[in-house]
């Protein structure tokens, strides 16, 4: 299996483009496409790497955890858009005439309901629990599916062209689901998950694997099973980071930006507008005035869509998302040009390699998206 055809990204154009909209999990051959494809080029490759039971865990995690991260997100959009309509509102009021003190009612009502919802936003960390320790099980499922070929590239590669070899490794690999963390005890770990991994250990499903195994014997079989978990494993992670570090809104980096404009935006035009209240009232104006609660409508309007946007899309979160992604793509680089570069041993080294750097970056989103909350 090969990522998606370059050619075709770099049509994609446009700011607004999601650079992930089309992406899927076929490096766990997740999709029918993906097994057609690998199937009508290496059978022998299918019938070892294609994991009908894995497929069917790898369902109870991942579409739960985007489900639950979508909905996360929506509550500090709803936030943005309550907060703004009620600055909106609170602009326009003065031209609502004979109706500005309901404008005025309803601005304040929108702008209660923004600071309320960011509160939720905030502190409930049930959603936030969910949502990660869900993800954080979906890749898990990921990960024993690479992890497992890996440390049983013997048996997997005589898997290829042997009968009793693909039964013994279909008995193996049903025996390392049970090592899986259970979907309904993840959310309770997101605090623990949050913390730094101590040890590099911890990145295997099933302990014993910390060991390396020994290199097997060369074979033809051998080396189209590293040459499609170079595919899947590697190749693929080097294009679902880079269109995570595209130009596109959708990338944390250029989200980043645009959340640090608007926002000091917004606070410049709080400034102001405070500025003009203080003065006004120095004049002798009263804040029952209609120019002085203007003012102070937009400058409270101001400061709460401020807020409201540093909820959804935290800047600091936003643009360490960005880094993160720029050192897992350098490692993930590094680690493919190891194995392009080097004997079997370094093959398997850089292989394992992965896994680390994969499970290293996991824990890292978990903790830098739990102490966002």
């Amino acid at each position: 299996m090969t990522p998606a055809d370059p050619t075709e990204a770099d049509e994609r154009h446009g700011l607004f483009h999601d650079a992930l909209a089309d992406w899927t999990n076929d490096d766990v051959l997740q999709t029918k496409e993906a097994r057609a494809a690998l199937g009508s080029k290496h059978p022998t490759g299918l019938r070892v790497l294609d994991w009908p039971e894995l497929r069917a865990l790898f369902a109870r995690y991942d579409p739960p955890a985007t489900r639950h991260g979508r909905r996360d997100r929506r509550f500090g959009l709803l936030s943005v858009g309550l907060a703004t309509l009620g600055l909106i509102l609170a602009v326009l009021s003065p031209l609502a005439i004979g109706a500005e003190r309901y404008v005025e009612m309803v601005a304040a009502a929108l702008v209660i309901a923004g600071l309320g919802l960011m509160a939720f936003h905030e502190l409930g960390a049930a959603s936030k629990a969910r949502w990660l320790g869900q993800r954080f099980g979906a890749e898990r499922v990921r990960a024993l599916y690479f992890q497992a070929v890996v440390n049983n590239l013997d048996l997997v590669a005589r898997a290829m062209a042997n009968d009793a070899a693909l039964g013994e490794w279909k008995v193996a690999r049903g025996r390392m689901l049970s090592y899986l963390p259970k979907p309904e005890e993840l959310p309770g770990q997101a605090p623990l998950l949050a913390r730094p991994v101590r040890d590099d250990g911890e990145t295997w499903v099933l302990p014993e694997w910390s060991t390396p195994p020994k290199p097997p014997e060369p074979s033809q079989e051998l080396d189209l099973l590293l040459s499609l978990l170079r595919g899947q494993r590697l190749d693929a992670q080097v294009d679902y980071v880079q269109r995570k570090l595209s130009d596109s809104l959708g990338a944390p980096g250029r989200r980043a930006a645009v959340v640090r404009g608007l926002s000091k935006l917004l606070l410049a035009a709080a400034v102001m507008t405070g500025v003009v209240a203080g003065v006004l009232l120095a004049t002798g104006q009263t804040p029952e005035d209609t120019d002085v609660k203007l003012a102070l409508e937009v400058t409270v309007g101001a400061v709460v869509a401020a807020l409201a946007l540093r909820v959804v899309n935290d800047d600091r979160l936003l643009a360490g998302d960005a880094g993160r992604y720029a050192g897992y793509f350098a490692a993930v680089s590094e680690a493919r040009t190891r194995f392009d570069r080097g004997d079997l041993a370094e093959k398997l080294a850089a292989l394992r390699e992965m896994e680390t750097v994969a499970y290293r970056d996991l824990r890292e989103f978990v903790a830098a998206h739990w102490r966002a909350r």
